[in-house]
This record gives structure tokens, sequence and C-alpha cells, in this order.
């Protein structure tokens, strides 16, 4: 899939949820060129949002990351509690609590006013994509993005398909994400944790072993992450 920048901006993009990471997924989404309907779930996010993205975007073009001002990416943006306004959106991003009771309360409303091809998708980075589909009115058309935090600066994005996932919407996920300035891995096969939650728990538990079972502090298995398998894998990952 190829697109140019009028057809990306045609691509009309919700997220549901202003918290840290919505935020950060909001200000990705407008430098991409999307425009953006952002929808506060609690009356509390409208009082902080519009400056955390604000900041984001003014911090990346000092850095050199964006070419215009932030007030160029803003008109594309509309902050609301209104979830009507989500109507033409082909794509809604759910960033609420890790709580399901939450997020069905939330799937409800925005599957009340969305159309039948938008795709609806959860940052969830703790909750099967399975079991949060079948909250859904259309399963198929349900995925996991899992995003790095900040989400408009790292290159980490995971598309999980769930067991009723209809692969062709995860495929066009991937190659969307690629304008999103993403190195996306696609899932396509549900499983606790994901990818990278996977791996790092592994690590996570070896390195526990070590320190209870007395063969090294803490401070030494640090080091020895740092200084051999943190240098290298960075850059090339386990397998190359």
């Amino acid at each position: 899939m190829f697109m140019d920048a009028r057809e990306l901006s045609d691509v009309t993009v919700g997220v549901v949820g202003l918290g840290l990471m919505g935020c950060s997924i909001t200000t990705c989404l407008v430098i991409a060129g999307h425009t953006v309907i952002a929808v506060a779930p609690v009356s509390t996010d409208m009082q902080h949002a519009r400056r955390r993205i604000q900041d984001h975007l003014s911090r990346s073009q000092r850095e050199g990351l964006i070419d215009e001002t932030p007030e160029h990416y803003l008109k594309t943006l509309t902050i609301t509690e209104d979830y009507s306004l989500l109507k033409d959106c082909k794509i809604v991003i759910e960033c609420t609590l890790e709580n399901v009771d939450i997020k069905k309360a939330v799937y409800n409303r925005i599957e009340s006013v969305i159309n039948n091809q938008a795709i609806l998708a959860s940052n969830t980075s703790a909750i099967p994509i399975s079991i949060l589909q079948a909250l859904t009115q259309s399963p198929g058309r349900f995925f996991g993005l899992h995003w790095a935090e900040p989400s408009h600066t790292t290159r980490f994005l995971e598309i999980i398909c769930g067991e009723l996932s209809d692969v062709s919407k995860a495929e066009y996920l991937y190659e969307i994400s690629h304008y999103w300035g993403k190195e996306p891995t696609l899932v396509r096969k549900d499983i606790r944790g994901f990818i990278s939650n996977r791996l790092m728990y592994a690590l996570y538990r070896e390195a526990f072993y070590l320190v209870e079972n007395g063969y090294a502090t803490v401070e030494d298995v640090d080091r020895a992450c740092r200084n051999n398998a943190g240098y290298w894998m960075t850059l090339v990952g386990a397998f190359r």
C-alpha cells in the first residue's frame, strides 16, 4: 500500500482516552497527517490533554523532529467528550485503564456511532485481545495496538490479532503504521503478553532467580546485562 499525504489525511483516526499514552498517540497521529478526534472519557482529561499534546509538539519542533509549528498540527485535532464525533473515523484506538468493565463500556459507546467498516483497536499491554474482542459487537474488526511511550518518538508498535480478527485488516494497520514512523510487528496469533513483554518477562524471571539464589547481586546482574546483552540487543535483536 502506498498513500500520499492527501490520502493519509483522509483517514480520520479516533483516540479514546487522553492520559499519558493517549496524548502521545494523538501527537503521533497528527504529526503523521491524520485528522484526529480525541475523546476524553474522563472529564478531567479535558483540562490537561491539549497542553500535553502541545508540549509534545513544541519539543518535537525544538529537536528537529517536525518541520511545522505546533499550531499547524493542532488544526487537525479535535478534543471532545462527545463520542458521536467518532462517526467518520476509519480507525479508533482505545487507551483507557486496564479494566475489562471500563473497556467494555467504552466499546459500547464507540460502536454505537462508528460505521461497520471502521477498525477498533485497544492499546492494552496486558489483556489478551481475544478476551477484549469478545466484548464487542464486531470482533472481526478488533485488534491490539500496543505502543511504547512516548508514542510519537519511539519506533515500536505491536499489531495483535485475536482469535476472531480479520487478518486483512491487521495487514492494513501494519502498512499504515509505517506512516506513523513505526517499525511494526504483526502478531498473527494472540498470546498473553504479546512479543516484547514476554521477552522482557523471561529476562526478569531469570534476573530474580540469580539474585534470590545468591549467584549475584542486583548490581552485578544489571551490570552484566548493560555491558553485554544490552550493548548489542538494542541494535540487532535476539536472532540477528
